[in-house]
């Protein structure tokens, strides 16, 4: 039987939820956060203080750009660095951070026809084994919801399709 993901990464948590108030929406919030972890993921990374034009900064910005647009990044970005700035912090693997959306998202994805589980697995960088138990998560977690989910604040649901 699949293990069952019931943890929350609290740095994570806390990160989706203080980006997502004034004009960044907590769907955008997460967006931007998942690919902080995808590009970071396992590896401390310097928060600045102020300088708004160094590298870090500048680096922070194009990976929060690339996932939610430029706008909102320049929002997220300065939350992040309002919060954290002056420090390191870490961030946690995007695939386990974010174990039980990207379950759904093999269940979703994964017919058996057109794409391979094999690519799936290449693609989040994990074993053909691990999609097949993550498979199995996102099919029971489709199914028999049994895990909180981060809500979409502003429209009162959550990230869990279906």
């Amino acid at each position: 039987m699949a293990r069952k993901r019931n943890r929350t990464n609290p740095l994570v948590e806390g990160l989706i939820l203080t980006c997502a108030d004034g004009r960044v929406t907590s769907r955008e919030a997460q967006k931007a956060v998942r690919a902080l972890c995808k590009h970071y993921g396992g590896q401390f990374a310097y928060v600045p203080l102020r300088k708004e034009d160094g590298e870090s900064a500048r680096k922070l910005r194009g990976v929060v750009a690339d996932a939610v647009g430029d706008g909102a990044a320049e929002e997220i970005v300065s939350k992040i660095m309002r919060l954290y700035g002056g420090t390191q912090i870490y961030f946690p693997m995007e695939r386990n951070a974010f174990a039980a959306t990207i379950a759904l998202e093999i269940y979703e994805r994964y017919d058996g026809n057109e794409t391979s589980m094999s690519d799936i697995a290449r693609e989040y960088g994990i074993s053909v084994v691990h999609a097949y138990r993550l498979w199995a998560e996102g099919r029971q977690e489709k199914f028999e919801r049994s895990m909180p989910y981060l809500p979409f604040l502003e429209l009162g649901e959550d990230n869990n399709p279906g």
